[in-house]
């Protein structure tokens, strides 16, 4: 047993299994945030004006004397980025429920973590193609959204990491293991956006790119070599054709997953945590579609290494809180500690609305470095309410819901922003608080429902027990958990 050890800590290497692929896949994810961006800025400047007049627009003082064209250029960039995520994440949402999420469950959960890794290589290799044509059209970019898409996006990979990780995880540390596999993803981003300024300013797009899409083969690589197939669960009755079974099944299981009545009222619990969920989801986006935005504009106007550096250090916080700090959490109960997590997000995200300087942009990633803490509770907790037979049914709805979330965020604040930069370009992370809070009061629901409606890990028990319930025959096995009042 390979054992490493650190103070009074020690850390198993064999606990290592799916986070390697996904801090590769996601280092090139968080890259491809911000270059993405900024190759469509680009694009659409050099599409109505010239290379001069665009190189001048990152000037402060020529952007306040033109800023007609900036807000034209800043709009224009929104749209494409609207356009990207429904390509993008419309086939991705469909892949992973009719397919991916139940393939998990039913046949094996390698497949999963291997798809979204060769769509992911192929679309950076398609960018990498038109960043060596700068004449190309900015319509060609949505061949490699099309084709990110149509294996599931990081929408799939994060169904299939977190559907591993919980398949083996032991009940009694799930939230922990989970908050880790969400600092793996925050530390890629870390890494990603950290480098993206530098190698944006310092280098090219080809190469950016290039690079990308060599994170994510070793990804690929690694997954082939090291990952092992976990049994399936389930196998298709002779009664059912190929096509009702996969399509037609897949859903139904979805959504028998949160309809079905379980003990205690976990079916309530699930519901509500899955609102969370997404309100959550569509406040985060509104940082990644707008920031970069926000940021270049006056009075701020920051070139691409500041955005990385800011993003960078607000991910390495946010990663080193969940590692060092959430594991020490065990003693509270898991709603106090999502309650924290939006706290400091709610904060942050005022905050940086109402910033005017760089510090005090800055000083958000220390305010807001607990805010990944909702997530990985809301993930735990939901996993823990059900079989495991079902996590890759309930990671995929998951992620399909995070899917829609994305949409309607980018519908919202990609064209709320725009309409906003007149008054207060500030607004749109306002509006990301405000539904944070209305998060938070559901989760404080949780928190005080005399019922106990949350279950925490301390009081899950590490046996699966046939559930009592007449309206869940076919699911004969439930996770069941005691609590402990």
């Amino acid at each position: 047993m390979a054992v490493i050890r650190c103070c009074r800590r020690q850390f198993d290497l064999n606990h290592i299994t799916v986070e390697p692929v996904l801090f590769l896949y996601m280092i090139g994810s968080f890259l491809a945030i911000p270059t993405f961006q900024a190759f469509v800025y680009n694009k659409v400047c050099l599409d109505k004006y010239n290379e001069t007049f665009c190189s001048s627009l990152r000037n402060k003082t020529f952007q306040e004397d033109h800023k007609t064209e900036e807000d034209y250029v800043q709009s224009e960039t929104s749209y494409w980025i609207l356009k990207k995520n429904i390509v993008e994440r419309v086939p991705a949402c469909l892949i992973v429920v009719f397919i991916l999420g139940s393939w998990g469950d039913k046949v094996g959960r390698k497949l999963p973590v291997i798809i979204p890794s060769v769509g992911a290589t192929l679309s950076y290799v398609v960018y990498t193609i038109l960043s060596i044509y700068p004449s190309s059209k900015v319509e060609y970019l949505m061949i490699a959204a099309a084709v990110n898409g149509l294996s599931g996006s990081f929408t799939a990979l994060l169904m299939a990491g977190y559907s591993y990780v919980t398949h083996i995880a032991d009940p009694s540390n799930k939230t922990a293991r989970v908050g880790i596999v969400e600092a793996v993803i925050f530390l890629a981003g870390t890494v990603g956006v950290f480098i993206s300024g530098v190698m944006l300013d310092n280098t090219s797009f080809t190469f950016v790119f290039a690079f990308m899409a060599g994170c994510s083969f070793l990804g690929l690589a690694y997954a082939v070599i090291r990952l092992e197939n976990l049994t399936a669960t389930t196998t298709r009755p002779e009664s059912e054709s190929v096509c009702t079974y996969w399509l037609l099944g897949s859903v139904k299981e979805s959504a028998r997953c949160v309809m079905k009545k379980r003990q205690e009222k976990r079916t309530l619990c699930i519901f509500l945590l899955l609102i969370i969920f997404n309100i959550y989801v569509i406040g985060t986006v509104c940082e990644g579609d707008v920031l970069l935005l926000y940021t270049r504009r006056a009075p701020l106007s920051w070139s691409q290494t500041t955005l990385g550096y800011y993003q960078g250090l607000e991910n390495f916080l946010r990663s080193l809180m969940l590692v060092s700090v959430l594991p020490l959490c065990r003693k509270l109960r898991n709603t106090t500690i999502a309650l924290w997590g939006f706290t400091s997000k709610i904060i942050g995200l005022v905050v940086l609305g109402l910033s005017k300087r760089t510090w005090e942009v800055f000083l958000v990633a220390v305010i807001a470095m607990f805010q990944g803490f909702q997530a990985a509770v809301v993930r735990s907790l939901m996993s823990s309410l059900v079989d495991q037979a079902e996590q890759g049914r309930l990671f995929g709805l998951l992620a399909a819901m995070d899917s829609v979330a994305v949409m309607v965020a980018s519908l919202m604040f990609n064209q709320l922003y725009p309409a906003t930069l007149d008054f207060f370009p500030g607004f749109s992370f306002m509006v990301a608080a405000g539904l944070s809070v209305i998060a938070a009061v559901i989760m404080l629901y949780l928190h005080f429902n005399p019922r106990g409606l949350v279950l925490d890990d301390s009081t899950i028990a590490k046996t699966v027990k046939g559930d009592t319930n007449d309206n869940s025959k076919e699911d004969n096995k439930v996770e069941t958990v005691t609590t402990h009042m």
